[in-house]
């Protein structure tokens, strides 16, 4: 039991290494010019003006559930 054990984490571990692939070659010269590490700029507006409606719209939720829950 143990053999068959071993030889399918053997096998496994093998097999991993078989289907790995060599990392791609740098560019010519990787430290020369001015462009940011992700390729270009991204456009941050339109993401940070959702994510602040969104939080406000959340803190309207629980600014409005509060004043539900509060007995008159």
């Amino acid at each position: 039991m143990k053999k068959k054990l071993f030889a399918l984490v053997a096998l496994l571990f093998v097999s991993t290494l078989l289907l790995a692939q060599a990392p791609p070659t740098p560019p010519g010269n990787p430290g020369s010019g001015n462009t940011p590490v992700g390729g270009g700029a991204a456009p941050l507006a339109g993401g940070v003006a959702l994510l602040v409606g969104l939080a406000a719209g959340y803190g309207a939720m629980k600014i409005a559930n509060q004043k539900k829950a509060i007995p008159q």
